[in-house]
C-alpha cells in the first residue's frame, strides 16, 4: 500500500478520534449561523427510518427533530434554530441520554428531506426520509428551549400547506447523492421528442420497456476532482422497468415509472425492496411494516474502490422517473433521481457483503449465502457482479450492509439521454475552493469542503499543450505533469511498491498518470458524456447507451478526500432494453 494511501486512512482515523472526543452534554451543535441561505417554507415534514420508526423535523430553519432509536424517543429542539444552506444541506448535532446524535440531511425541494441518523453507540445509524404531508407520527414534538428563539409548535398531525406539490429538485453527488451544480450549463443533444397527447388503449403500443444496465469495457463511470475514482464500473445485471404512455401512431411516449419487473423466468431480479431491509421484496408499503417502505431500487449493492478507500452503496429510485422517448429513432432524454446510501466497506477488496455459493444469479433459488451484514450466514440469491473486479464478488439484495456502517445518503440527479450531455463552465459557475486552485471555476458547489478542477500537479516547467489535464479522447484526460500512481494493473484500486503487494493471480505493479476532467477549471472549459440512440429491432429490443452528468456532495473525510468530494460525476452506461406490448385480446 502506498505511504500516502497508509497516512490518508491515518487521518480519516485520527478525525473519527477527535469527533467522540469532542462528544459533551451539551445541545445544539451544527453551524450556529442562524441565516438560512436555502430559504424553506416553515412547517412539519414526517416520515420514516429506513428501519422503520419514526421521524418528525420542524422547519423553517431546523428548529426540532424527533425520531426512534431502539424504542426510545430521542427529541431535541434547536435556540438558535439551525440553518439550511445554500445546497440544502443541514447539519445538526446534539446529546440525548448521554450520548451524541448527528441528523445530517438535504431539502430535495420545499416538500422533501433525505438524510441519515448517525448514533454514538452506533445503535439506530440509519437513512430517512420525510414529506411535508408525510405519515402523522404517534408523539408529536414538544419544543424543550425557552426565549425569544423557542420555535412555535405546530399541532401534533399538522402541516404547513405550500400550495406546491413535492419536488425531487437534483442534487449535484458522491452522497454527492448532490446539490444541483450552480452555473453550468447544460446541453442536451438529444433532439426533443414532439408528442400528439392521444393515446390509444386499443392499440398494440408498447405500454412498458425493461432496462439492464449491461456494463463492461464499454462503460464509463468517473467521479470526483482527484481522479482516483474515474474508470469505476456499476454492477451488471441491474433490471428496472419504466411505463410508456405513447401517441396514437406508436411513436413518441412519455417515460413514467418505474413499475415492476415482469419476469422472464422464476427469480428473474425482482428490484422492488423494502427501504429498511432490501431482503424482503414487497408490492407496496403493506409489506414493509417496520422495514421501511416499498421502493425499487436499480441494481444490487454497488461495491466501489478508489484511493486506498472502499464503500459499498445502494441506489434507490426516489420518487418518479420522468422523460421522453422515440421509438422510431431510438432517441430518449429522462430524469431519474435516486438516493445513494453510503456505507463504510467491510475491507477494501470486498466493499459489499457478498452471496457467496449461488452458481446462478437471479434465477429465484437461494444458493447462497451471506458473507457479511446483518443477514451474515443466510441464505441468498446472487443479483449481479463487478464488471472490473472479480473480487469485489456477488452482491445482493439478500444480503444488505449494516445500518451501522452508513454514512450518508446522497441525492443524485441523473438527467440524461442518449445524445450528447455537456457541462460548460461560466462566470456564475461555483468558484473552486483550494489554495492550489486559486481562481478556478468548479462545476459543483463546495459545500464547504475543498473543490478542485482536478488534482493535477502545476508544474509551469513543462506543461503539455499548456493544459494540466491533456486528453487522451474526446471525454478522458491525464495530468500532464503528474501525480503518477503506481498501483496493480487488475486490482487498479490497489496502491503498491512492488509486484508481492498485487495479491490477485497474475497481477503486478505499474505507474500510470492520474486521469482527469478536460474542463482545467477555466470559464469555457467543458466535460461531456456520450450516450447513443438504438432503433428498437423486430421483438422491441435495442442497445443504447444513457449518458448522464451530475454532482456528488461530500460523505465523510476518507472518502472526500480519496475521490474528491463534493465534485462531478460523469456515467456512459451501455443498456439492454425490451418493449413490453399489451397482451393480445
Amino acid at each position: 500500500m502506498l505511504d500516502a494511501r497508509t497516512m490518508l486512512r491515518m487521518i480519516a482515523v485520527l478525525a473519527m478520534t477527535l469527533t467522540v472526543a469532542a462528544c459533551g452534554d451539551g445541545g445544539g451543535g451544527g453551524n450556529d449561523n442562524d441565516t438560512d441561505d436555502f430559504p424553506v417554507t416553515p412547517g412539519v415534514l414526517t416520515g420514516r427510518l429506513d428501519d422503520g420508526g419514526e421521524i418528525r423535523l420542524q422547519v423553517g430553519s431546523i428548529e426540532a427533530v424527533q425520531f426512534d432509536c431502539g424504542g426510545d424517543q430521542i427529541q431535541e429542539t434547536f435556540s438558535p434554530p439551525r440553518p439550511v444552506d445554500a445546497t440544502g444541506n443541514f447539519e445538526v448535532d446534539f446529546t440525548d441520554g448521554g450520548r451524541r446524535f448527528e441528523v445530517r440531511g438535504i431539502f430535495t425541494g420545499q416538500n422533501h428531506v433525505d438524510g441519515t441518523v448517525n448514533d454514538q453507540l452506533n445503535e439506530c445509524d440509519s437513512g430517512f426520509s420525510v414529506d411535508r404531508n408525510g405519515p402523522t407520527p404517534t408523539a408529536p414534538i414538544t419544543p424543550t428551549a425557552t426565549g425569544p428563539a423557542t420555535p412555535t409548535e405546530t399541532p401534533p398531525g399538522t402541516v404547513t400547506p405550500t400550495g406546491e406539490p413535492p419536488t425531487t429538485t437534483p442534487t449535484p453527488t458522491p452522497t454527492g447523492p448532490t446539490p444541483t451544480a450552480t452555473g453550468p450549463t447544460p446541453t442536451n443533444l438529444t433532439p426533443t421528442v414532439t408528442r400528439t397527447p392521444t393515446p390509444n388503449p386499443s392499440s398494440s403500443c408498447p405500454v412498458g420497456v425493461e432496462v439492464i444496465g449491461t456494463a463492461g469495457a464499454a462503460e464509463v463511470l468517473d467521479t470526483g476532482w482527484t481522479g482516483l475514482a474515474h474508470d469505476q464500473t456499476v454492477i451488471q445485471d441491474g433490471k428496472i422497468t419504466f411505463s410508456l404512455d405513447c401517441d396514437g401512431t406508436c411513436t413518441a411516449c412519455d417515460v413514467g415509472g418505474p413499475i415492476q419487473n415482469v419476469k422472464a423466468g422464476a427469480g428473474d431480479i425482482d428490484a422492488h425492496r423494502c427501504s429498511g431491509d432490501t431482503s424482503i421484496a414487497c408490492d407496496d408499503d403493506d409489506g414493509c411494516t417496520g422495514k421501511g417502505k416499498c421502493v425499487f431500487y436499480f441494481g444490487s449493492p454497488l461495491p466501489l474502490s478508489a484511493g486506498g478507500v472502499s464503500t459499498c452503496v445502494t441506489n434507490q429510485v426516489n420518487g418518479n422517473v420522468s422523460g421522453t422517448s422515440n421509438l422510431d429513432t431510438g432517441q430518449f432524454a429522462t430524469t431519474i433521481n435516486l438516493t445513494s446510501r453510503v456505507y463504510n466497506a467491510i475491507e477494501l477488496a470486498v466493499p459489499c457483503p457478498v452471496c457467496v455459493g449461488d452458481a446462478t444469479v437471479n434465477d429465484g433459488t437461494q444458493g447462497g449465502t451471506c458473507s457479511d451484514g446483518p443477514r451474515k450466514n443466510l441464505a441468498c440469491d446472487g443479483n449481479g457482479r463487478s464488471a472490473k473486479f472479480q473480487s469485489f464478488g456477488t452482491t445482493s439484495f439478500d444480503c444488505p450492509p449494516n445500518n451501522g456502517a452508513l454514512i450518508t445518503a446522497l441525492s443524485i440527479a441523473l438527467d440524461g439521454s442518449s445524445g450528447t450531455e455537456t457541462l460548460t463552465l461560466t462566470s456564475g459557475s461555483p468558484n473552486c475552493v483550494s489554495v492550489s486552485a486559486a481562481g478556478k471555476k468548479c462545476f459543483c458547489p463546495n459545500e464547504s469542503q475543498e473543490t478542485r478542477p482536478s488534482a493535477c500537479i502545476d508544474d509551469t516547467s513543462t506543461p503539455e499543450n499548456g493544459l494540466l489535464c491533456a486528453p487522451d479522447s474526446p471525454t478522458q484526460g491525464h495530468c500532464a505533469d503528474g501525480p503518477v500512481d503506481p498501483h496493480c494493473t487488475i486490482e487498479s484500486f490497489r496502491g503498491c511498491l512492488q509486484d508481492s503487494d498485487c495479491p490477485a493471480a497474475g497481477d503486478n505493479c505499474i505507474a500510470s498518470q492520474r486521469l482527469c476532467y478536460l474542463d482545467n477549471g477555466v470559464v469555457g472549459g467543458s466535460v461531456s458524456a456520450f450516450g447513443m440512440a438504438d432503433i428498437p429491432d423486430a421483438n422491441g429490443e435495442a442497445d443504447p447507451t444513457f449518458a448522464a452528468l451530475f454532482c456528488v456532495g461530500r460523505t465523510n473525510a476518507a472518502v472526500n478526500a480519496a475521490a474528491g468530494l463534493p465534485g462531478l460525476g460523469r456515467i456512459e452506461l451501455p443498456l439492454h432494453s425490451k418493449l413490453i406490448r399489451p397482451p393480445s385480446p
